[in-house]
């Protein structure tokens, strides 16, 4: 599962891909959800080709924005959960389920 919106960065980079990579419940206190966001799909499968090479001489050109996002705690949310929540919030609202 990822979102899919437009998001242009203060460096004039456009992001439409974006993921949760990592979910860090702090018990009892919040949650924080790590969000990488890619300049397309692509390049999300990119990044997947090289860590599954072997090859010695593998190379990857893909710009990953990572983004933290703290929520109430919740032991019981499930990812999807989070997705949820992530399209509340201001920088993807109006995101798309891919």
């Amino acid at each position: 599962m990822a979102l899919q919106k437009q998001i242009e960065l203060e460096n004039g980079i456009v992001t439409n891909y974006h993921r949760i990579v990592s979910v860090n419940k702090i018990i009892n206190n919040s949650i924080i959800i790590e969000v990488a966001s890619y300049t397309s799909k692509e390049k999300r499968q990119e990044e997947i080709k090289y860590y599954n090479s072997i090859d010695e001489e593998k190379s990857m050109n893909v710009f990953i924005e990572t983004t933290y996002i703290s929520t109430e705690y919740d032991e019981s949310k499930t990812i999807r959960e989070l997705y949820e929540y992530l399209k509340t919030t201001e920088k993807f609202e109006n995101a798309e389920d891919i």
